[in-house]
């Protein structure tokens, strides 16, 4: 095996270099991992854009990613090599409140790799070997790279109040939503209206049969409140994390329903509680998702269930990632964008 191995470094802001570097060997409890393929996030433009608090430079981003166990340190519990796996990110501290209460997806030292370490955007990542989790043969590499976007929406899902034969909606049509839409079907809602406003994942989403909502010609608030008679729905899943969307949320949800926030907002959000107060909705934060989450996204991506095809609308070599971060920035006329190491 090479000693070396190509990687896509962010060095800065909006600055990626693509160059040959050491390929680090697993220390005891690690494993090396060949990168199927790697999925941007908007995390990742986070970084790129230089506004992520914890990212330090030079660096190689990129948590959701799948990929080949290569090589394996010394350890009882390490994968088997030649193992297929998604990365579960997550690195937690053990030791906090929430490690210790049984909820270290929200741990107060919480970091991810491709954030806090070296991620997917290389040839190779060395990560710990509890951040590998087996997908079977059945799932390909490409679709085992979104288990971790589906992971967050089986989360926000498996959270919700959402019961079988609900009337739900879904603010945002990015790959989360994307992906929430199709897990709250299948959790039994009976319609699904999603909102969005860019052409291709409008297209996506009819695509998989949903009620889409074009906000350039149609007011969300006016479509949901018509078909569910003035009411509202009970539970909506705001997705895009921005101010229209998440103002919106509160004038489609039902009195005393749920909104469950998925989309992490880019600053600071003013919300006026009062109406929220008055009609007792809910809100609840989704961070990322708990361990059986994740597990559980494994499980249900091997069914067929979900459609892990139709959200990527790019898969671009690993030396075209500075294209890919504008592609993503614009954010027009993608989903989720896939890098390929190897191709």
């Amino acid at each position: 095996m090479a000693e070396s191995m190509k990687a896509a470094l962010w060095m800065g802001t909006e600055q990626i270099e693509v160059k040959q570097v050491p390929r680090r060997q697993p220390g005891p409890g690690e494993a090396l991992v060949k990168v199927g393929y790697g999925g941007i996030c908007g995390t990742d433009l986070m970084i790129y854009l230089g506004k992520h608090p914890r990212a330090k430079a030079p660096m190689a981003m990129c948590h959701e990613f799948s990929g080949i166990v290569a090589e394996v340190g010394a350890a009882e519990d390490a994968p088997v090599v030649g193992t297929q796996v998604a990365i579960n990110p997550l690195l937690t501290c053990g030791v906090c409140y929430a490690c210790r209460s049984g909820i270290p997806h929200v741990c107060a030292r919480l970091g991810l790799v491709g954030i806090d370490a070296d991620g997917g955007f290389a040839e190779y990542a060395v990560v710990p070997n509890h951040t590998c989790r087996p997908v079977p043969d059945t799932i390909s590499l490409q679709d085992a790279a979104l288990v971790e976007p589906l992971a967050v929406a089986v989360h926000a899902v498996r959270v919700s109040d959402l019961k079988v034969g609900d009337v739900t909606a879904v603010l945002g049509a990015g790959p989360i939503g994307i992906m929430t839409a199709q897990v709250a079907r299948q959790a039994g809602a009976r319609q699904v209206f999603v909102s969005e406003m860019s052409p291709t994942r409008i297209e996506i989403a009819q695509a998989l049969g949903f009620d889409v909502i074009d906000v350039k010609e149609q007011s969300v608030v006016d479509v949901v409140l018509e078909a569910t008679e003035g009411v509202g729905v009970p539970v909506v899943f705001e997705t895009a994390g921005v101010p229209p969307t998440i103002d919106d949320a509160g004038k489609v949800v039902r009195i005393a329903g749920q909104i469950l926030q998925v989309g992490m907002p880019k600053g600071p959000v003013s919300i006026d509680l009062t109406p929220l107060m008055f009609r007792e909705i809910r809100r609840t934060p989704i961070r990322v998702y708990r361990e059986e989450d994740f597990d559980l996204a494994i499980a249900i991506a091997a069914t067929g269930a979900i459609d892990m095809e139709k959200p990527v609308t790019h898969v671009l070599p690993l030396d075209e990632l500075a294209e890919a971060m504008e592609i993503a920035h614009q954010a027009t006329d993608a989903c989720k964008i896939l890098l390929d190491p190897n191709g």
